[in-house]
């Protein structure tokens, strides 16, 4: 009677064992499913953030409509940036240098939102241009694009 009853517990802790083996196996994946999701959503939000993010970059499109000096000596210069592309930008600033001699004026722009098909006027004063025969003048947005031009002074 003792073999027999040794053999029914070494069967019963078998199906006990694998019974245990099973559910902790099925709480682990079931973890690895809801991280590796988690994971996964978050990751996704970024990247179609990123994908926005870059194509609105792409979308902008900033022109200079017109770049002059407004008196003669040049202590004045007019820019005229116009947003030729199919979203509303924003321009954060524009800079006025020379290459050779270092010289950098920069005109840093708190509220330039340009709309689509829309200009906007801005007047730098610098007794300083009229010092240079030709300037730089670049625009730079706050998603990071730049345009240049130059000017004869």
């Amino acid at each position: 009677m003792n073999l027999k009853q040794s053999r029914k517990r070494r069967a019963l802790a078998t199906v006990i064992t694998s019974a245990i083996m099973m559910a902790a196996v099925t709480i682990m994946g079931g973890a690895g499913v809801v991280w590796s999701q988690t994971s996964l959503n978050s990751q996704q939000i970024e990247m179609s953030d990123t994908v926005d993010d870059y194509l609105n970059k792409i979308n902008e499109s900033l022109m200079f409509e017109y770049v002059y000096c407004n008196d003669d000596p040049c202590d004045t210069i007019i820019v005229v940036l116009t947003n030729v592309g199919n979203i509303g930008l924003d321009v954060s600033q524009i800079t006025i240098y020379d290459k050779m001699s270092g010289f950098s004026k920069i005109h840093s722009m708190s509220k330039a939102q340009i709309m689509p098909d829309d200009s906007i006027s801005v007047v730098i004063n610098d007794s300083l241009f009229s010092s240079y025969s030709i300037l730089d003048v670049s625009a730079i947005t706050i998603r990071g694009n730049i345009i240049q031009t130059q000017i004869t002074t």
